[in-house]
């Protein structure tokens, strides 16, 4: 809207919103160039005040010449002003280096002191801005021993010249000294000092702020990467799980087809059971990333169950509709594990028989469950690959392997351990063994 009236006042007759803009209205802007002008004579400041001084003492020695020809020794004013705005010009920024600049302005005013008998500090006010940019922007040593020259040489200077051109009490001419070394260099470089430490924790401070926000944005990304992999685990495990299952069943039934039409129509018909089931648990998961979505009409109407220990019988009669010949047993008492445990043993199982059935058409895979007093332990183990009869062996997948790290993922999750790999007869071996079972609580803490 600022932009849209700045443009109508510009190109409308000076009008904005149908009234004459005011002092009130306008919009300010500052452009680089006033920024830098600004900048450049806040940095001259210093070296401003100190011209100025020069101005103020040469009008007071031209306008009252009784005061100042009282002051012992006392040159010209012309000569003293003329001092004085060398110190200025040498403080005028970016001309010359802190230590050179200090140790001229301290010079010049050394030798105002010297012909004024220690009298006139005018001088002073340079000495102390050079005291405050030697302390700013030298290492602290080098700072220190500039300002300890240099008291010194105040202290010598002003202290022989007041006892040789003055005769005030010992008393008056010690505070004096001090006063002076308190005011220009002492005070100074507190100052400056103060300044820094302000400096250095404000720089603390920000980066401290930079960095918990860069681990924030760590811990963020951490969080995606392991959302996106629980994701793909679960995507991978109920797609490859049913389309497995689909693909399997739809080469069956195709061979079927002319020798047997009832036996093929009821697999296809089992065949559009399996992809509607896949379907709702896509949405469901699917679901979990949009939790703006209310509307009740997209949410499934048969949503999946937890998958749990008591699921797996489903999986294998499942896998038995489909035609693989599988068996299925259960060893001890069973007792709940967790819902973490249990999902990872149900999709341990779902992915061995979705593999089984693409890689080993044919062969028979037995499922067993075993609760002993310590750990628990599901084991599921395929045959070798035989032939397959009535269907032709699907293709080996194109990358395989995401079935296994999801496997893996899993069972690190919730502390358990699982052995993958082939047997001795040419067959294939997952179990995934649950220890501490008998507490009943997953590795997160969760009590079952």
């Amino acid at each position: 809207m600022r932009a849209v009236a700045d443009d109508a006042f510009a190109s409308g007759g000076g009008l904005i919103n149908g009234h004459h803009p005011t002092w009130l209205n306008r919009v300010m802007r500052s452009s680089p160039r006033n920024s830098a002008v600004i900048g450049a004579l806040w940095s001259a400041t210093p070296s401003l005040l100190v011209l100025a001084g020069a101005v103020g003492f040469l009008a007071i020695g031209t306008w009252d010449r009784a005061l100042f020809a009282s002051v012992p020794g006392t040159g010209s004013p012309l000569l003293l002003a003329g001092l004085i705005a060398v110190q200025g010009l040498l403080l005028w920024p970016r001309r010359l280096r802190p230590l050179p600049v200090f140790g001229a302005v301290v010079g010049i005013d050394l030798a105002i002191l010297g012909t004024t008998a220690g009298e006139l500090g005018i001088g002073a006010l340079a000495v102390g801005i050079a005291s405050y940019r030697v302390v700013r922007h030298l290492p602290r040593r080098s700072a220190l021993i500039a300002l300890v020259v240099g008291a010194a040489a105040t202290t010598t200077v002003g202290g022989v010249a007041m006892l040789l051109g003055s005769r005030e009490a010992p008393l008056v001419l010690t505070a004096t000294l001090l006063l002076r070394i308190l005011l220009l260099y002492v005070l100074p470089a507190g100052i400056a000092d103060y300044v820094l430490g302000r400096e250095r924790l404000t720089d603390a401070l920000r980066e401290q702020a930079r960095m918990a926000e860069q681990r924030q944005v760590e811990r963020a990304r951490g969080e995606l990467r392991a959302e996106r992999t629980a994701l793909a685990r679960e995507l991978h495990d109920i797609a490859g799980h049913h389309l497995s299952g689909i693909i399997v069943s739809a080469q069956a039934a195709t061979t079927l087809t002319r020798s047997d039409p009832e036996r093929a129509r009821a697999m296809m018909q089992g065949i559009q059971d399996d992809a509607r089931t896949t379907l709702v648990d896509l949405r469901r998961t699917v679901g979990l990333l949009r939790s703006d979505d209310d509307d009740s009409n997209s949410r499934p109407d048969r949503p999946s169950p937890t998958p749990d220990l008591a699921g797996i019988e489903t999986l294998v009669d499942a896998a038995r509709e489909r035609g693989q010949v599988v068996g299925f047993r259960v060893i001890g008492a069973p007792r709940s594990l967790g819902p973490l445990t249990e999902a990872a043993a149900y999709r341990m199982v779902q992915e061995s028989l979705a593999n089984a059935a693409r890689h080993a058409r044919g062969a028979r895979s037995d499922v067993s469950v075993r609760f002993d007093e310590g750990e628990v332990a599901i084991v599921v183990v395929n045959a070798p690959t035989g032939p397959a009869p009535d269907a032709v062996a699907p293709r080996a997948p194109a990358q395989p392997g995401y079935g296994l790290s999801g496997m893996a993922e899993r069972a690190e999750l919730v502390g358990a351990t699982l052995k993958t790999g082939r047997t001795s007869d040419g067959g294939w071996r997952n179990e995934l063994t649950i220890g501490g079972a008998v507490r009943g609580v997953d590795r997160d803490g969760e009590a079952s």
